[in-house]
């Protein structure tokens, strides 16, 4: 590579040699995949992309674990492994007694546990390498891993520390940050636990009676065949009086309420079912129904598990701000050393806290010393950073960029601004009215009919042909009739879709959720992020005619001295053009940087200087002087994402009405509607937390897409929020759905799907109401007996489980 080695000599330059220029080599990282900047390539060994990386890999060999890196390759990865962190603190606060007591439970057997978000999981093998955590860290008892959630809790004895496992988590490549559970989870934990229970025990039950149905079925008879069925009965009981629990309460409850649910009929198909079966088998006549039942039983406890747990995908909402705010902070100490870290949990107002570049700021709270810049762009939704000094208020959710700032406390946690957007959140997650999707609107006419039906056709064969006849057309009317189809119709549609697209990197919160992207009509989408991409860069380059290669030049020497945001994104614009040839960067003399004003200097005897461009232009625009005489202008903002334009015209191609609604300047934002071909009136600059939130929900059936904590209150308020890549963890939590990949493309994907869903749901009710129409009919006239409807009855179901596989081709081309 003669290239990379060339260099320039000429007046007021000095020669640099490849680390100065931009990294071209697509050579992977060893541990993490990341690209490997070419300074760090290795042509002998392994190569890492940072120092963290390198570590974390040389700890794994050390210790004998590298089944790490063939187990990932064989598991594959729900998220994008990242680049190792360094370990840049102690997790001493862990230890804190006071600390403890907030986040240190119980774990019995004479030992305590903490639960921790772990940044950076991704894949089976990390759960394998955390858990093996005991074999080297003494003191820790055990660590259990859920890939899902990315929550690890750690036990250790009452003497144990805390600390030096989230150090060796945070040595291993995973961040670790403590949460905080509630009552309310654990409650949620046990309920899952019981009722995954009585789906075993259901499912366990019918594999077995099916085994002695078969052998009846097929032939055996006399004390074979009576013995068979007094082995289903017994088998039959830990369904009927466990597995079936929570329909018999649902609909006690519905009774209460002198409604009449979907439950009832089941529960009434179940008792009249058990009791007529249960008869038969005492008169050593007729037929027994065990295998029925005990499959329907199953079938339906498997969907509501399935469905129950799709709709806790996410975390409960009082985690948010744990996930938002950084959970340690440096707050100043009297005596040395001058910080000490502590929890967020412990701060007060008054209190001093260091605030490093790069870091957010997690409190609300004036500047008392240093001078920086913030981005604002995750609470206002503004582009542009921002010049902070002392004396000045701060948010918390922004990020400091440049230089350290040390700040006073006024407010933190839920008290802040950004605690009170959240507060919002958890209110309109309150109000949002939950949906009657179609099932309920049609069981509840169908249901009310069905045992009506019953208990008239048991009146009419009772009189015409005696109490048995009508028993056994009753019994068929209720078992043929038995809403099962319709129950599985639409949680099993919906399971499904709610499956298919998660592999596709699209997470739905629930069916409700599906039932709202299929009917809406409109779409507001946020600028910062999801229309563009969030990154603050060089948009129009203008320089004198002639003396492009001077201004380039020039531009370069000066911002390659700054880290002001600017003129970091000036640098990357040049060093991408491969500007200067060669990597040729000129000498500066006397330069000085005035914050707020810009950068000058003398290059080759020339004074050049870089600053801001008179008020009134769109975004932010610099100019370029050579001895008072400009010779270059240079727009900077944030970067339309490829392949939007196309991606907004389909989505109003498929009936959505697209329209922008953003924190940012109206410069910025109009400049990006007329590159979408959005119209004025449709166009929303501006607009805080709390307007967007207020416009959002005079729309009816509007789809909100955003992507930082400043959507998080308008996504909890439109009728449905996605999330779309690169937003935080709160928004998430406030979305409806999450998008994993960039752009707007995907929404529309996302909207498709969920209508092809619907699509399949309602095709589902019309073969299950079709099914019972008939089925029923041919009960009434005395055409199916009690054992024909019991077979007729799972595959009624069949019908509706094809349905919705079937469903899923249509889906994947939506997803594709």
């Amino acid at each position: 590579m003669p290239a990379l080695d060339a260099r320039i000599q000429g007046p007021g330059f000095m020669s640099v040699g490849v680390s100065a220029l931009p990294p071209v080599l697509q050579v992977a990282c060893a541990h993490c995949g990341s690209r490997v900047a070419r300074e760090r390539v290795r042509a002998a060994r392994d190569s890492f992309c940072c120092e963290g990386c390198e570590a974390v890999s040389g700890i794994l060999r050390s210790r004998g674990l590298t089944g790490y890196y063939s187990l990932r390759e064989r598991g594959g990865s729900l998220r994008r492994p990242a680049p190792a962190p360094q370990l840049d603190r102690s997790y001493a606060y862990l230890d804190d007694p006071a600390f403890r007591k907030l986040y240190a439970s119980d774990a019995g057997e004479g030992a305590l546990q903490m639960a921790f978000f772990a940044e950076g999981v991704h894949c089976a093998a990390c759960v394998w390498l955390l858990e093996k955590l005991p074999e080297f860290v003494p003191g820790v008892r055990s660590v259990s891993l859920d890939l899902g959630s990315s929550t690890a809790v750690v036990r250790v004895p009452p003497s144990g520390s805390f600390a030096e496992a989230a150090r060796e988590f945070h040595r291993l490549g995973y961040r670790p940050h403590p949460v905080r559970g509630t009552e309310q989870e654990e409650l949620q934990a046990r309920e899952n636990r019981r009722m995954l229970i009585r789906v075993g025990l259901s499912g366990a039950c019918t594999g077995n009676i099916m085994l002695l149905a078969f052998a009846v079925y097929g032939g055996a008879d006399g004390s074979w065949a009576r013995l068979f069925n007094w082995l289903s009965f017994v088998i039959f009981l830990p369904v009927l009086f466990h597995g079936a629990v929570p329909f018999y309460q649902e609909a006690w409850r519905a009774l209460r309420r002198r409604q009449i649910s979907i439950d009832v009929p089941i529960v009434l198909g179940i008792a009249v079912g058990a009791a007529a079966s249960f008869a038969n088998l005492l008169s050593g006549s007729g037929h027994v129904y065990f295998d029925s039942l005990s499959a329907l039983v199953f079938l339906l406890l498997s969907s509501r598990y399935v469905m129950r747990r799709a709709q806790q995908g996410a975390l409960h909402s009082t985690k948010l701000l744990h996930f938002l705010a950084p959970s340690v902070v440096r707050r100043k100490r009297v005596q040395a050393p001058p910080y000490e870290e502590i929890s967020m949990d412990l701060l007060q107002p008054g209190d001093l806290i260091e605030v490093r570049p790069s870091e957010p700021v997690p409190i609300d709270g004036i500047v008392t010393s240093g001078r920086s810049h913030l981005n604002r762009a995750l609470l206002t939704g503004e582009s542009d950073p921002v010049a902070v000094g002392a004396g000045e208020t701060v948010f918390a959710g922004t990020v400091n960029l440049d230089s350290v700032l040390e700040i006073r406390v006024q407010a933190s946690g839920y008290a802040t601004r950004l605690g009170a957007i959240l507060r919002a959140i958890e209110t309109g997650q309150g109000r949002k009215a939950p949906i009657v999707n179609l099932t309920d609107r049609i069981s509840r006419y169908f249901v009310a009919v069905a045992v009506a039906l019953a208990g008239a056709v048991f009146a009419w064969g009772a009189w015409s042909s005696g109490w048995q006849e009508g028993l056994n057309r009753a019994l068929a009317m209720v078992i043929v009739t038995c809403p099962c189809a319709l129950a599985l119709a639409t949680p099993l549609a919906m399971s499904v879709a709610i499956g298919r697209a998660s592999r596709q990197g699209m997470l739905i919160k629930g069916a409700d959720a599906l039932e709202r992207l299929a009917s809406a009509d409109s779409v507001y989408l946020d600028k910062t992020g999801t229309l563009t991409s969030g990154e603050f860069g060089v948009l129009e380059w203008s320089a004198a005619a002639g003396r492009e290669r001077e201004a380039e030049r020039a531009a370069l020497a000066l911002e390659a001295r700054s880290n002001h945001p600017v003129a970091r994104a000036i640098v990357r614009h040049l060093s991408a053009k491969g500007a200067p040839e060669a990597g040729a960067i000129a000498e500066v003399h006397d330069f000085q940087e005035r914050l707020g004003r810009g950068v000058s200097g003398r290059i080759g005897g020339v004074a050049y200087e870089l600053r801001q461009a008179e008020p009134g232009a769109s975004g932010t625009e610099v100019v370029l002087s050579a001895g008072g005489e400009t010779i270059a202008r240079i727009a900077l903002g944030d970067q339309l994402r490829e392949g939007a334009r196309e991606a907004v015209e389909r989505l109003r191609a498929s009936g959505l009405e697209p329209a922008i609604l953003s924190g940012d300047a109206e410069g910025p934002v109009a400049r990006v509607a007329a590159a979408l071909g959005i119209p004025a009136d449709k166009t929303h600059a501006r607009a805080t937390p709390e307007r967007k939130s207020e416009l959002i929900r005079g729309e009816a059936r509007a789809l909100m897409v955003g992507d930082g904590a400043n959507d998080a209150a308008a996504l909890s308020s439109a009728y449905v929020g996605v999330a779309v890549h690169g937003g935080m963890e709160v928004s998430l939590r406030a979305a409806d759905a999450y998008l994993a990949r960039p752009g707007v493309g995907p929404v529309l994907e996302l909207v498709t799907a969920a209508r092809e869903s619907m699509k399949v749901v309602r095709r589902n009710l019309a073969f299950s109401l079709v099914y019972n129409v008939i089925g029923g009919g041919a009960a009434l006239l005395g055409w199916v007996d009690p054992l024909f409807a019991a077979v007729l009855m799972p595959l009624s179901a069949l019908t509706v489980f094809v349905s919705s596989i079937a469903g899923t081709r249509t889906m994947r081309r939506a997803l594709r």
